[in-house]
């Protein structure tokens, strides 16, 4: 029997990036499990890579803490046909306004995905949030 690696206790968790939910249900894809790569336009989760993060819930109502996930190494997609052809672990369609612009696309592997009860968060962030 393989034992599941344990997860730090949920108060080490200090900071949150936000996940926007305007036009796809991204942060309920990561919890399920279905969306496993976060893609960016830019290197801007490089601060949170090997550390567990809250998953935070934007572009629908108030900022919500709706799981944690730990960052890992980017990929980087450099060409519309890399990033097309990993659709099934990000997600994101050609036609999606998240989708390949010219300059490439990170992609950070999300690992260790928990959802937690919906906490809403009153910190202010464009790419990550302190959680209280």
């Amino acid at each position: 029997m393989v034992t599941p690696p344990k997860m730090p206790p949920r108060d080490n968790v200090t900071r949150g990036v936000n996940i926007n939910d305007k036009v796809q249900p991204f942060t309920d894809q990561i919890l399920s499990g279905q969306k496993t790569i976060e893609t960016r336009r830019t290197n801007s989760l490089r601060p949170y890579i090997g550390q567990r993060v809250g998953i935070i819930r934007t572009g629908r109502g108030k900022a919500m803490l709706v799981g944690f996930a730990v960052i890992g190494e980017p990929i980087f997609y450099g060409t519309k046909a890399e990033f097309s052809a990993d659709f099934a672990r990000h997600q994101v369609g050609d036609k999606s306004k998240f989708g390949f612009k010219r300059g490439g696309k990170f992609g950070y592997p999300l690992t260790m995905v928990t959802r937690c009860k919906p906490q809403p968060v009153f910190s202010r962030g464009i790419v990550a949030r302190k959680l209280s």
